[in-house]
């Protein structure tokens, strides 16, 4: 059953490190490259320009680091990866991007040009169809890299197509796909420029059992190589399969939680897959940012 935690074992990440604690850092990253890419301080977040939604958010977005957003509905939480993602104005506090990250555009997300926004973070909605401008499945995912000038677009469409298990769908109009073809589909489309920071809105939403698993090895394997990952979510399996960092979003704050590890001992260690030698630079993020 796609929505059972049983079915989805076999992709959760290894808990146990023998290493001392202060020598270890999320996701296996030798300490140092794991760093602050945007810092949120007393946060606030809202729909529009009167509706707050959120408020006193304090939290950190960190290179090769998962963080999980996660809350009862209704909260505020697509709201905040939004604001994140600077796609929409802080209604109060900041939200700072780091020089690692900002480069010559400046510390303020949202008021980047959406050139400089692509090339630093990329978002996946909601609601995934609000962001397709392609005739073509191929096109969809080849668009964001030939906006950016990027090299080699095609090995990077055809990665992505087999990767999530779209590769027969390549000539397929996007708006034709399953909700799950096109969350799939969206997030091929973000990665595809591999962008530092990634924010995304229920990922696994509409997955059965192989492409859940196809979407949390990606994700995984991204946070391996470097790439800040944003998971607005419900779905506890992915919080545990990806040992994310947690927050857990009320009206007035945004709290960490206890790391859950819930039935995570009786669970496969089996990590997410690697790339081979040869595609290893299709995982990796853009180390430079277009200035």
């Amino acid at each position: 059953m796609p929505g059972s935690g049983e079915a989805r074992t076999g992709g959760i990440r290894p808990l146990a490190d023998e290493r001392p604690a202060d020598e270890r850092t999320a996701h296996g990253q030798p300490e140092g490259d794991s760093h602050g890419l945007l810092v949120a301080t007393g946060l606030a977040t809202a729909r529009g320009k009167r509706q707050r939604v959120g408020s006193g958010i304090d939290l950190e977005v960190r290179a090769g680091r998962v963080l999980a957003i996660t809350g009862p509905n209704g909260i505020g939480k697509s709201t905040l990866g939004l604001t994140l993602a600077g796609l929409l104005r802080p209604a109060a506090g900041t939200l700072r991007a780091t020089s690692s990250l900002a480069g010559e555009a400046g510390p303020t997300p949202h008021s980047w040009r959406s050139r400089e926004l692509a090339a630093r973070i990329g978002t996946v909605f909601q609601d995934p169809e609000h962001q397709f401008v392609a005739r073509t499945v191929r096109e969809e995912i080849a668009a964001g890299p030939e906006a950016l000038g990027l090299p080699d677009v095609a090995d990077r469409v055809d990665e992505l197509l087999e990767a999530f298990g779209l590769t027969h769908l390549a000539d397929a109009n996007p708006f034709t796909l399953s909700g799950g073809e096109q969350r799939r589909l969206a997030i091929a489309t973000v990665i595809a420029t591999r962008p530092p920071v990634i924010v995304l809105d229920e990922p696994t939403s509409g997955q059965d059992r192989a492409t859940w698993q196809a979407v949390v090895d990606r994700l995984g394997a991204l946070a391996d190589a470097g790439t800040a990952v944003v998971a607005v979510t419900h779905d506890r399996d992915l919080v545990r399969a990806l040992d994310a960092d947690e927050v857990v979003l009320s009206a007035t704050s945004a709290t960490p939680a206890e790391r859950d590890t819930t039935g995570a001992e009786a669970a496969a260690r089996t990590a997410p897959r690697a790339p081979s030698s040869d595609r290893s630079d299709l995982w990796k993020p853009t180390t430079e940012v277009t200035r």
